[in-house]
């Protein structure tokens, strides 16, 4: 590994230096150079030797109040060639301070402080202003290209850095490739030299001049934006600014969607949380009062001279009696807040929004059907996701407050964790990050599901065959029958809310669906899927069969929340109609029983007297009494069953 070194610059600043062992690997280069705590990495790709010296001023206020400044705004590392400072010397030295610069250099190309024995004859001195300088393999001027993206890339980690390139270098194209194998944007200021201005030519046109392989490759998986250097430098400096601002994570059209994106699918996960933990307390204080109500049927009244043990058994009873009257109101107070504040539905209505979002996403970085320009590509993801949450927001989800996104990009499990979520994609890696990823999200989702259904359907049946084998031992045991059929109930109204069958069904159809896609994908030849018309065939058909799920989940769900809603209602008026009756009952068997208590008091305390001569008997029947009554017979007790 190779070993730093700190020296004084001609500049007065400390330089570390690092020379690349042939062994080591970039992140070891890294770890030796000790960069403080970057943001972001930007990569100037600048063809210096090449470029017109009418241009040098117009770049150097490009690249020092555009370039730079960004830089320093972003909290970027700069990383730049360490020689030929003719522009960049310059540049760094008036416009450079406060900001981190990484020069690269072939070992011996250019003149180190203390070292200046092992330079070439025709070495240069390092570019002024440089925080760190890397020197890589002796070799010629552009050897160290690949080492120079391959460490910046390194800098960078998972997300991507910007490369900028400026001037006409015969090399540049190299430094290029590199950038578009990492999946990073590259910014090419057209009118800064014949390489930068020819990149950007035949960027606009599609084709590379003479079919150049490097070129090719550039054009097929690039993510390019151009930046034209015109008389107004003013304003090409302030487009540069704001370009590069958006490349080293600042705000933009992609971002912000993925953080709308974010927020959206946040909230849906809190209103799911909040609909699922309500609706599985509701179910089982609904089974915890039929649980309840049986035991207090089977606590005996107290004798009437009650020793310790019955005094503590009466104010059990009496604990379960006023249970009995909080639970319903529970339940009540329970459906009353799910029918007011709707998570049920807010967490459907977010979760179609959010997936919409997150299509739209997928569609924008495959270039597919609408955002194939480049010039309009941000424009039309603007749109669609204003659509999208203009849509919602004339929803009940507009009653609640969202979020502020603060989370990564793109948010954890949204996502393949190979994708940085802000690169164009090609053709194979659509394939890879979003049909496989999704077709592998739906086969697990539909075993899961699978096992979840059988799982409580076995939970029905024991409920069900208890309830028969209670009902066979009669007696005492009759009455627990209740309880399992409760438990039945319940399991059953968690099917139907979570709509558990269909979405396995609905899960199973599109899994089949993506698996047809990638199974006819990978049946085209080579050239046949290098064709656009294919192209836009995968893209389209793989996201209308994403759409139509997400619809047809959204609308079962629906359904399955309206349905809830009645039958949650109907119950709570039985519920309650059933409470007034019981407590009817219990008041007249209340008063039964005192009766029943006292009449025989009565009857000794008060003997009836005999009948005297003004109790005449009627020779015609009364109304009230049967004809073969006795007279004197007492009256009939009243019905007990009532």
């Amino acid at each position: 590994m190779a070993k730093p070194q700190e020296i004084l610059s001609e500049d007065g600043k400390i330089l570390r230096v690092v020379t690349q062992e042939p062994a080591d690997k970039p992140a070891q280069c890294v770890e030796s150079l000790a960069v403080g705590p970057v943001k972001s990495v930007v990569v100037l790709a600048d063809g210096q030797q090449s470029i017109d010296a009418a241009l040098k001023p117009r770049l150097m206020q490009l690249l020092g109040r555009g370039l730079l400044r960004a830089v320093r705004e972003a909290q970027a590392l700069c990383v730049v060639r360490a020689g030929f400072d003719g522009l960049l010397g310059a540049v760094l030295a008036d416009s450079g301070r406060g900001a981190q610069v990484l020069g690269v250099a072939p070992c011996g190309r250019v003149v180190v402080p203390g070292e200046e024995k092992d330079a070439e004859a025709d070495a240069v001195p390092p570019v002024p202003g440089l925080t760190h300088l890397l020197l890589t393999a002796a070799g010629p001027w552009g050897s160290e290209l690949r080492t120079k993206i391959d460490v910046a890339a390194a800098l960078a980690g998972p997300q991507p850095g910007l490369l900028v390139v400026v001037g006409g270098g015969d090399d540049l194209m190299v430094e290029v490739r590199q950038a578009v194998r990492y999946r990073w944007p590259v910014l090419v200021v057209k009118g800064s030299g014949k390489a930068a201005d020819a990149l950007a030519s035949q960027w606009e046109s599609g084709t590379a001049t003479d079919d150049d392989p490097v070129v090719a490759e550039i054009l097929a998986d690039g993510h390019l934006t151009c930046v034209a250097l015109g008389e107004k430098v003013g304003e090409t400096v302030e487009t540069l600014t704001r370009q590069v601002l958006r490349g080293t994570g600042g705000e933009s059209v992609l971002r912000q969607a993925w953080r709308r994106f974010g927020a959206i699918d946040e909230a849906a996960n809190r209103q799911q949380q909040d609909f699922v933990a309500t609706q599985g307390r509701i179910l089982l204080l609904g089974v915890l009062a039929v649980l309840l109500s049986i035991v207090y049927t089977q606590i005996p009244a107290p004798p009437e001279d009650p020793n310790t043990a019955w005094q503590i058994l009466d104010w059990v009873r009496w604990l379960l009696g006023y249970t009995l009257i909080v639970v319903p109101i529970g339940i009540s107070v329970l459906i009353a807040a799910t029918n007011r504040f709707k998570p049920g539905k807010r967490w459907v209505l977010m979760r179609s929004a959010s997936e919409s979002i997150k299509r739209e996403i997928y569609r924008y970085r495959l270039r597919a059907t609408g955002y194939s320009a480049d010039d309009t590509r941000d424009k039309k993801l603007a749109e669609a996701v204003e659509a999208i949450t203009r849509r919602l927001s004339r929803t009940e989800a507009n009653t609640m407050a969202l979020p502020v996104y603060s989370g990564p990009i793109p948010p954890v499990n949204t996502a393949s964790p190979r994708d940085d979520g802000m690169g164009l994609l090609s053709t194979d890696q659509y394939v890879a990050l979003r049909l496989e990823d999704q077709l592998i999200y739906y086969r697990k989702k539909t075993v899961t599901l699978e096992k979840e259904l059988a799982q409580l359907q076995i939970y029905v049946l024991l409920a069900g065959a208890a309830g028969t084998l209670l009902a066979a031992l009669g007696g005492h045991f009759v009455i627990w029958v209740a309880l399992t059929t409760a438990v039945a109930g319940a399991v059953m109204s968690y099917l139907a809310y979570r709509q558990t069958e269909s979405t396995l069904t609905g899960y199973n159809q599109t899994a089949t669906d993506l698996d047809n896609i990638l199974s006819w994908w990978t049946s085209l030849e080579p050239e046949e899927q290098a064709l656009r018309e294919n192209i836009e065939s995968l893209a389209t058909h793989t996201e209308q069969v994403l759409a139509d799920e997400l619809a047809s989940w959204t609308q079962r769900m629906t359904d399955s929340l309206e349905k809830l809603r009645e039958t949650q209602a109907e119950k709570e008026e039985a519920k309650r109609v059933v409470a007034q009756q019981a407590e009817q009952d219990r008041r007249a068997l209340a008063q039964l029983a005192a009766k029943g208590d006292s009449a025989p008091q009565d009857a000794q305390s008060h003997p009836e007297p005999p009948p005297g001569p003004s109790r005449e008997p009627s020779s015609e029947p009364s109304p009230e009494r049967p004809t073969d009554t006795p007279p004197d017979a007492p009256e009939p007790a009243p019905d007990a069953r009532r």
